[in-house]
């Protein structure tokens, strides 16, 4: 993700810079700004769970549950998106297989979680724990489309 935000840099300055139309610079701002954002995100997402809570950090901040208070633990799984949901009455956490060491995620809230709290999706869930390597191959594209358009745009010939 780093080498695309990287490889972004000049394309986006290249769109920037060109006399094009305001409605155009308005959209490659825009997608630009969505695209750092998410780059962001993804950088201070961190899923941590302690003794007493559950927290989830990300560019919005730091969602905490404590670990008394917790409803249910479940699982939805929707062809190999994977997620693990942590809810109590007043909110939830949707922890998807797009985390580093999903397995070892799942594990670790199977431990804390309170008696009575997991369910049905989980347990099939845990038999069933389908890693995902597309986000990453997802990155390596936009890093190579990237070069590809910095390849054309300054070198034409």
């Amino acid at each position: 993700m780093a080498m695309a935000t990287i490889a972004s840099i000049p394309v986006f300055i290249d769109v920037i810079t060109q006399n094009q139309d305001q409605s155009v610079q308005f959209m490659a701002v825009l997608l630009m700004v969505i695209f750092y954002l998410l780059t962001i995100n993804n950088i201070l997402r961190k899923f941590v769970i302690s003794d007493n809570e559950v927290s989830i950090r990300g560019l919005l901040g730091v969602k905490k549950i404590p670990i008394n208070e917790i409803t249910i633990i479940d699982a939805v799984i929707m062809g190999s998106r994977q997620f693990v949901s942590i809810s109590n009455k007043k909110q939830n956490f949707l922890i998807s297989n797009s985390y580093d060491d999903f397995p070892g995620l799942v594990e670790a809230v199977e431990k804390i979680a309170p008696e009575g709290t997991l369910g049905e999706g989980f347990k099939s869930l845990k038999g069933n724990i389908i890693e995902r390597k597309s986000d990453v191959a997802g990155a390596w594209i936009a890093v190579i489309l990237l070069l590809i358009i910095m390849l054309i745009r300054f070198y034409p010939k």
